[in-house]
């Protein structure tokens, strides 16, 4: 049975990630500042599963400066045992990333029926693209990462995963940092799936675009583990709109369904 600190820690890593994954970047693909809110339950309970039921939602706020993009984000969840038993979470995010996708600064606030379970915030840069950098945490401090060449933020990740999907490539593999949780940098292993044609009747313009169901599988890269943590599978628009997501713990699912969004604006650079 997975304990209470650690199941929340990664469903509450797993939420941040849908946003930092999918988040609006820099660079060729344009995408679009928005605003949204995701309605959040149980979905799949297989056998052994010591959660059986959950709800919640979360709300997330992207805006574009000149500099580079902001993360605005908070998921709230509570989740129930097979005993009855329920505990209340409440997940705060936000980061920045630069125009160039070399810098980054993050801070993460969990809260676990209403005490802090994590405390956490830093930066991280790397020496040009494709090399290698470093993530230092100020909190707590003494906390660094090596990331090694090649690795990412999650502003660059989409702009591939876009890029990977409108050239009709399948599979994308990336080491990707995001400061969200202690683990440090991820391996992120995507398969693409085909393209989904726009609808040009629908009545939200950031969701009648080409889209394409995505899945990704999470492993920390200090585990070096066979199989993943966690896998997440999506609906990403080529603006970075996710629609709707499933995140696979394995003995159970959480479905995500976008309930509301709106366009922000540009600014005038």
């Amino acid at each position: 049975m997975v304990g209470w600190q650690g199941l929340i820690s990664r469903i509450s890593l797993a939420a941040l990630l849908v946003s930092t994954a999918f988040g609006p970047a820099a660079g060729a693909v344009d995408l679009a500042p928005h605003r949204a809110i995701y309605s959040m339950k149980m979905g799949k309970i297989r056998a052994g599963s010591a959660i059986v039921d959950t709800r919640g939602a979360m709300y997330l706020e992207w805006a574009r400066s000149c500099e580079g993009w902001t993360l605005t984000q908070r998921v709230r969840l509570k989740l129930i045992d097979t005993e009855g038993d329920a505990v209340d979470t409440d997940s705060s995010f936000s980061s920045w990333e630069s125009e160039s996708g070399l810098s980054y600064r993050f801070t993460v606030r969990n809260l676990r029926n209403g005490k802090v379970s994590d405390d956490l915030g830093g930066k991280a840069t790397l020496a040009g693209k494709g090399k290698a950098g470093t993530a230092v945490f100020e909190r707590p401090k003494g906390k660094n990462f090596h990331l090694p060449k090649g690795s990412i933020f999650p502003t660059e990740h989409v702009v591939q995963l876009i890029e990977w999907a409108q050239a009709g490539k399948k599979r994308l593999f990336r080491v990707v940092f995001d400061g969200a949780s202690l683990d440090g940098p991820l391996e992120i292993n995507a398969i693409i799936g085909s393209l989904i044609k726009g609808k040009k009747d629908a009545e939200e313009a950031l969701t009648s675009r080409p889209s394409w169901r995505m899945r990704l599988a999470f492993f920390p890269v200090k585990a070096r583990a066979s199989t993943p943590d966690y896998e997440l599978g999506v609906r990403l628009f080529d603006n970075g709109v996710a629609e709707d997501f499933v995140l696979d713990y394995g003995d159970f699912t959480v479905l995500a369904k976008l309930e509301k969004i709106e366009a922000l604006p540009r600014p005038s650079c």
